[in-house]
């Protein structure tokens, strides 16, 4: 091993505990907003499951997906380059430095949110016959495609990280599910309307936007980081490959539509809206049961990158394997209870019309628990500053998994669409490890 990564174990170890430790204990306070927005999610999802009907949840769910897709693929991971440019220049107390990053960052959030919104608007008019819409619901996509301006909120997360304030981040990112379900309730209360609830969507990515800006000025100035417009000239020089690292970053994240939206989409216009609409509450009830994973992941970045600076790729290992081993429990703990109680949960949440999704709602269990086993491996090659590793493994098994996707859905019908995540997570948790060991024996 060579000098620079070189490192008494019992030093490894002690680096691993320290940064395992911390991440659990940002991830407590993550999880403490997104658990709890897990828990409303299911709330209001109830109420429009129930108050809309098989038929026009199924349109629901396929707007939401189309402009959810548009906006992940147009946007921006910028609170990773916050992060990764960002420690530096506040290690060094550059103020200068780390507010011209601020502002590249939201320069990239402002362009991808206004481009999202014309994209998604434009596309709903020009798709909505393809997926099944009315013209009356062609046009009430169009004009919830608006909303994807305010959606892009990565900056302000990046700063609440950066300054290791996940407590504000949890409770900032709570306000998005708080307000669904009061604007849920409210539009329940007006009409119980397809329009009604999309305003309700809408309204809160607005207030949450707001919510985090706020919070994250009020720490920038109590970090005694001025306000005012950064100078953005020079930005390429002072962060050497900052472009090049958002982009790919940009480029990862956008492989999540084809997981989680894409076959949403592909069930409508294949099958048909009522059948997406059941694909979208077995997918979202596995989402809850893994939000616990989710909020590790994103704790255990800043760590992985602090570990990274001091080029201790050891320590890195030892916190991957330490959380695959929870992550690989909670994955088998929500098999068994989604193998005893799934029928339950789909008759609680959607009514006895939605139990028919049983089977894709426990074969989508299992493919979250064979992604759960591996989740930390992207984090840490990003944070080894190599996004363009974890890039390949996903777009690799993103094609098989569009491969997959085609041919089991038209053989098998929604559950085919299950069973194809079942068999893309296992590639790319195999890939991910085998580009994570290779880069780990070029560094030692």
């Amino acid at each position: 091993m060579s000098r620079r990564w070189a490192m008494p174990l019992g030093g490894q170890n002690a680096q691993a505990d320290s940064a395992f430790r911390r991440a659990l204990e940002n991830a407590v306070w993550l999880f403490g907003g997104k658990g709890a927005g897990a828990l409303l999610s299911l709330v209001y999802l109830a109420i429009v499951a129930q108050t809309l009907g098989v038929a026009t949840f199924g349109v629901f769910a396929l707007i939401l997906a189309f402009g959810q897709a548009i906006g992940t693929v147009v946007g921006f991971q910028s609170w990773q380059t916050v992060i990764r440019y960002g420690a530096r220049h506040l290690a060094d107390g550059n103020v200068g430095a780390l507010r011209s990053v601020l502002g590249f960052t939201t320069t990239l959030d402002l362009c991808a949110g206004a481009f999202a919104a014309v994209l998604a608007s434009l596309g709903a008019l020009a798709a909505g016959s393809t997926l099944g819409w009315l013209d009356q619901e062609t046009q009430i996509a169009a004009w919830f495609g608006l909303s994807l301006l305010f959606g892009q909120r990565g900056t302000p997360t990046g700063i609440l990280r950066l300054f290791a304030r996940f407590d504000l981040a949890a409770w900032s990112e709570f306000t998005l599910p708080v307000t669904r379900l009061l604007g849920t309730c409210a539009a329940w209360a007006a009409d119980g309307s397809l329009a009604g609830y999309l305003i309700a969507w809408g309204v809160a990515e607005l207030a949450t936007t707001l919510v985090m800006w706020v919070t994250a000025a009020s720490q920038l100035r109590a970090q005694g980081v001025p306000a005012g417009l950064p100078q953005l000239r020079g930005v390429a020089d002072e962060n050497p490959g900052i472009l090049r690292f958002a982009v790919l970053t940009n480029l990862t994240s956008s492989i999540g539509p084809i997981w989680q939206q894409v076959p949403i989409l592909a069930v409508g216009w294949i099958i048909g809206p009522a059948s997406a609409g059941g694909y979208r509450i077995a997918m979202q009830l596995g989402t809850a049961l893994t939000k616990p994973v989710t909020s590790l992941a994103r704790a255990l970045y800043p760590e992985m990158a602090k570990l990274t600076a001091t080029r201790d790729a050891a320590a890195v290992r030892l916190v991957l394997i330490r959380a695959a081993l929870l992550t690989t429990a909670i994955g088998l703990l929500a098999i068994l209870l989604v193998a005893v109680a799934g029928e339950s949960l789909l008759s609680l949440i959607g009514g006895p019309d939605y139990v028919f999704v049983y089977p894709i709602f426990l074969v989508l269990t299992i493919a979250s628990a064979v992604n759960l086993s591996g989740f930390g491996l992207e984090p840490a090659l990003v944070a080894l500053g190599r996004p363009d590793k974890a890039l390949v493994a996903r777009g690799l098994a993103s094609i098989g998994y569009l491969v997959f996707l085609g041919i089991l859905l038209t053989m098998m019908g929604p559950i085919g669409a299950a069973w194809a995540t079942l068999a893309a997570n296992a590639c790319s948790v195999l890939l991910l490890h085998i580009s994570f060991r290779r880069l780990e024996a070029r560094l030692a």
